[in-house]
């Protein structure tokens, strides 16, 4: 055949089955195609074709001619390896198992499809609920062909079936084989990787830090390895804390991570300040708080003083109810906006409303580009003073509709100033996104204004002008609750 007619072929043939319709368990191997005739891929396509459209009593024929005809081909391992495929989808697997993906093992042992097939025959054990057969073929495919690809996946599949049943000695055998046996490929890498995580773990879990170490650094050398090995040991602390028996053996490996973290500190100088609030963090997580304190202290000595220690600092004295002392902290900032900003929410928290006015009054001066922000904040102040003029003039200093609007309208109503409010949610009606929630409020402004009817008609007109919005679906609500009103469509076009 000219060289041209089989590249073509090739490529019409790889091409359906790079398409995703069959599975990686279902596609021929390229050199087995290469080596196949003309007529022998031919046969193949025909069976592929009604494989594929669901067809499979007809492909199953058509399998079992290209068996029958083709006795010496090279494709034969991959047509018997199809015909079990298609005995599957047929609801037959002990056919399949007994006949098919068996029959490729035996007689052609070391083609690619008996690795397939020595798969197969766990996969199809496991579709009849016979989970222990499953694991015999899983085990067998490893030990025949411990290298090939598919191994991995019989590997993933026993570490399941480990962990389900709570065997350690098989997750461990399993666990140690891909962390430190299997060949790392392109396809193995990521399998690996995770298997070592979790080995790791289980050994840090166990007490056993340095088979948990040694399990990582065959994936991590350098830098990289003591930050994994770090993280892994805080996870343990965490784990071992959690039962008093364990917390002793918490404790202990917790002053090992601090003395080697102060060690790396000399080791990668430029993340000195990274280590020691680590070594922070750490004390607090052994609940030493005064020893979280001194670390920062100590840092501030060497490195100096910055916010973000400060703020650290000053979550400590919170935490320890020392108010004054984070007060103070917040008022050492750098960063004045942001330390008056902690203040006055410190005063808010207190209910101490004067003060937070006189602090945010400050950061109007200071922080004049964002005056408008700091009134917002005021203005709401004295609406928790129940001052609402105060805040309605303080509402008017800020541009920001409309939700200046908004809470103007709102103080208006909390003094009985209903005709005020409606104009206010009339004006805010030209912004289309917030018509439907101004009209709303106007029904109830009415309503709190003792005009029965007129609100009514409001929540009537809501329903009508915007009935896919929520504000319809509540004034549809509020209709039936209140007034017993089931139609809500017709309401009049004035307010």
């Amino acid at each position: 055949m000219p060289a041209h007619l089989i590249t073509l072929l090739l490529v019409l043939a790889l091409g359906t089955f790079a398409n995703g319709a069959l599975t990686t368990l279902q596609q021929i191997d390229i050199n087995t195609f290469k080596q196949m005739r003309e007529v022998e891929r031919y046969q193949i396509k025909i069976a592929e074709k009604h494989f594929l459209g669901g067809k499979y009593k007809i492909a199953l024929a058509e399998y079992e001619k290209f068996l029958t005809l083709y006795k010496n081909s090279p494709g034969c391992p991959y047509a018997q390896l199809m015909w079990s495929h298609t005995m599957m989808k047929l609801k037959k697997p002990k056919t399949a198992l007994r006949d098919g993906f068996q029959s490729v093992i035996d007689y052609w042992p070391k083609s690619n499809e008996a690795t397939i097939a020595a798969y197969c025959m766990g996969s199809a054990y496991r579709t009849m609920g016979e989970v222990k057969d499953a694991q015999k073929s899983f085990r067998f495919l490893i030990k025949e062909y411990p290298d090939h690809e598919i191994a991995i996946r019989a590997r993933q599949d026993l570490l399941h079936y480990a962990r389900l049943h709570q065997d350690m000695d098989e997750r461990l055998r399993i666990l140690n084989e891909l962390t430190f046996k299997v060949k790392r490929t392109k396809t193995s890498t990521e399998a690996c990787i995770k298997a070592t995580h979790e080995l790791a773990e289980i050994h840090c879990f166990a007490q056993k830090l340095d088979e948990g170490k040694k399990a990582l650094a065959t994936t991590y050398t350098g830098p990289a390895l003591f930050d994994q090995v770090y993280k892994l040991s805080i996870r343990t602390v965490h784990h071992l804390l959690k039962e008093p028996s364990t917390k002793p053996a918490a404790v202990k490996l917790g002053d090992q991570l601090i003395t080697t973290l102060r060690a790396e500190t000399t080791v990668r100088p430029k993340l000195a300040t990274s280590f020691l609030y680590q070594v922070a963090d750490l004390h607090g997580t052994l609940g030493r708080p005064s020893e979280t304190m001194k670390v920062y202290q100590e840092i501030g000595k060497q490195f100096g003083l910055n916010d973000g220690l400060r703020t650290r600092m000053a979550s400590w004295y919170l935490a320890r109810k020392q108010r004054d002392e984070a007060r103070r902290i917040y008022s050492e900032f750098d960063d004045q906006v942001a330390g008056l900003k902690n203040i006055a929410n410190m005063f808010l928290e207190e209910g101490k409303i004067k003060e937070a006015i006189e602090t945010y009054r400050q950061l109007i001066d200071i922080d004049g580009d964002n005056a408008g922000d700091h009134l917002w904040s005021i203005a709401g102040c004295y609406e928790k003073q129940s001052d609402w003029k105060k805040a309605i003039a303080c509402y008017r200093q800020v541009d920001r509709f409309p939700s200046d609007y908004f809470a103007i309208a709102k103080c208006h109503r909390r003094l009985g100033e209903q005709k005020e409010a409606i104009v206010l949610y009339n004006q805010i009606k030209i912004a289309e996104k917030s018509a439907p929630e101004a009209t709303l409020q106007i029904g109830f402004t009415y309503e709190e204004a003792k005009e029965k009817e007129k609100a009514i008609r409001t929540f009537q007109l809501t329903c009508k002008r915007y009935p896919k919005s929520g504000q319809a679906s509540r004034a549809h609500s509020h209709l039936q609750n209140k007034y017993n009103i089931n139609v809500t469509l017709g309401g009049t076009e004035e307010e």
